[in-house]
């Protein structure tokens, strides 16, 4: 190999490894990290199993006119925190929403089991 081809290719090489490393590395934001559902025999929906859910639980704050962000007062209008992984990771996971509790168990598994089945409406 000529030197020419060693001083382009050594460096190059170089950069491809350290950016297969960083990307290995970095935490995956996009997927599913909740705990798997422990509900079987249910099929999920928001309107059969969810909305009441999120009435009862997140309106007070999430309904339009509350202090917290995004309207949940619809399915349309939590889609977008579903899609990013908010709900998951507040509800489920960390389980600091709603704030103060008042959340049950069941709830959150409910909510869980709903999310890792696609969300349907």
């Amino acid at each position: 190999m000529n030197l020419f081809a060693k001083r382009l290719l050594y460096p190059v090489f170089t950069l491809l490894v350290a950016v297969l490393l960083w990307q290995g590395c970095k935490k995956d934001d996009g997927g599913q990290d909740g705990p798997p559902c422990n509900i079987s025999g249910v099929s999920f929906s928001y309107t059969a199993n969810i909305k009441g859910i999120i009435d009862r639980n997140c309106l007070s704050c999430h309904g339009g006119l509350g202090p917290g962000p995004h309207d949940y007062s619809t399915y349309e209008g939590i889609k977008s925190v579903l899609d990013n992984g908010l709900v998951l990771e507040r509800v489920v996971i960390k389980k600091d929403m709603p704030e103060g509790g008042g959340m049950s168990q069941a709830e959150r598994d409910s909510i869980n089991c709903w999310i890792l089945s696609g969300y349907p409406k």
